[in-house]
């Protein structure tokens, strides 16, 4: 129940001291960043974009971003989807990553093509990915492959 866990974590927020960002940093991306995507999830819009102002204003480490990052782009993608893709594609900028965005289905079909050339066992016995900052990236591909499918031409 996600209404219960929110409160768990407001809680939790509403317990941290003054300088809690100083003091209690690593607590408080946490709890902020979890707050976030019960607030997402319970459709509370208003204290989700609370929740990502903070974390944003406060956390100076990108990566420690990304969670709240990601939820962003999806409340955006909620009334406007190209501006949510943007700003998907400007954090994987940051971290590295360049999307070609022309052509999305050509791209979609030789990923397609490279994986059919390994089995089902192959693939499900490779090695996990265990890069939490790859693996956030990754979530943010999936999304905006899907995004980028239903808007841009073919």
């Amino acid at each position: 129940d996600y209404e219960t866990a929110y409160s768990y974590f407001d809680n939790g927020i509403s317990f941290l001291r003054k300088k809690h960002w100083q003091q209690n940093y690593t607590l408080s991306v946490e709890l902020f960043s979890l707050a976030a995507k019960c607030a997402l999830t319970n459709g509370d819009h208003t204290s989700l974009k609370l929740l990502i102002t903070e974390v944003l204003a406060k956390v100076h480490i990108f990566e420690d971003k990304l969670d709240v990052l990601y939820l962003e782009v999806c409340l955006v993608a909620s009334s406007r989807l190209s501006e949510s893709i943007e700003k998907g594609l400007d954090v994987l900028s940051k971290l590295g990553i360049e999307v070609d965005r022309s052509n999305v289905d050509a791209h979609l079909h030789a990923t397609k093509d490279l994986l059919s050339a390994h089995t089902d066992s192959e693939i499900l016995n490779s090695k996990q990915m265990a890069d939490p900052t790859m693996i956030m990236a990754m979530k943010f591909l999936g999304r905006l492959v899907l995004w980028m499918t239903q808007i841009m031409p073919k």
